[in-house]
């Protein structure tokens, strides 16, 4: 999400050179709530978040107990995982959005899906694969993928205005409308959020029989019902190994 050289970017102290005092970096960062530390308190509140931080510590501890790294050592060796990693889904996302643009939708949930095991942090891949999702008809997954930029915290239109998409496809109607009302508030000019909201309300202002019929005109799937039964894992394996 950030870039080198954003000045709110918390993970680049370069940052900082942008402004006349370095200390400035910092105070924006905080009132922005870019700072690395900004979640924390947060994170103190909630027991399932500090179970969850105590379990990959716990983890981090008895992999370096096995490898016989320091604390440095293993970090320095994640990050070059990681950023191999990301540099891998950054080549196949292009092969994705070729597959996408070609009308080969399920090339690209695959190829996305890839990406998302990779780069599980980067909620682009998500927000992707729910694109090639709604056209495969995987409404209840376009849900699910868009729902995981907005659990990261992420403020997307675009990940509300998905998963307004894939609600409104499965006859959820009052939960669409609270989504593409948050994607409007957020991006309130674009004209894609605002025919959203209309073809919506179309479908709120018909009778019941009228929605129940439309909703069954849907058919929303499953992976397995698209792919076959464990044959997406497979595919997504397969470019994984």
């Amino acid at each position: 999400m950030y870039k080198a050289n954003d000045k709110l970017n918390p993970y680049d102290p370069a940052s900082m050179l942008e402004f006349d005092d370095p200390s400035e970096g910092v105070a924006a960062r905080l009132e922005a709530g870019t700072v690395p530390t900004a979640g924390i308190e947060g994170f103190m509140k909630d027991p399932a978040k500090m179970q969850a931080i105590l379990a990959i510590l716990k983890h981090d501890a008895e992999e370096r107990e096995r490898t016989g790294e320091t604390p440095q050592q293993q970090m320095l060796r994640e990050k070059m995982e990681w950023a191999a990693a990301d540099a891998r889904s950054a080549k196949i996302k292009l092969e994705a959005n070729e597959a996408f643009r070609k009308g080969d939708y399920k090339e690209a949930f695959i190829l996305y899906s890839v990406c998302c095991r990779e780069s599980g942090h980067e909620p682009l891949y998500f927000l992707n694969r729910a694109a090639a999702g709604l056209k495969l008809k995987l409404y209840s997954q376009a849900v699910k993928d868009a729902s995981e930029p907005i659990g990261m915290s992420f403020n997307l239109p675009k990940a509300f205005f998905r998963r307004a998409q894939g609600h409104r496809f499965l006859g959820n109607f009052d939960a669409a409308e609270a989504d593409i009302t948050q994607a409007l508030f957020l991006e309130e000019d674009d004209p894609f959020l605002a025919k959203e909201m209309e073809e919506l309300k179309r479908l709120q202002d018909l009778d019941t029989e009228e929605q129940e019929a439309w909703i069954s005109q849907q058919e929303p799937k499953t992976v397995n019902e698209v792919f076959g039964s464990g044959e997406a894992e497979k595919l997504i394996k397969a470019r994984l190994a």
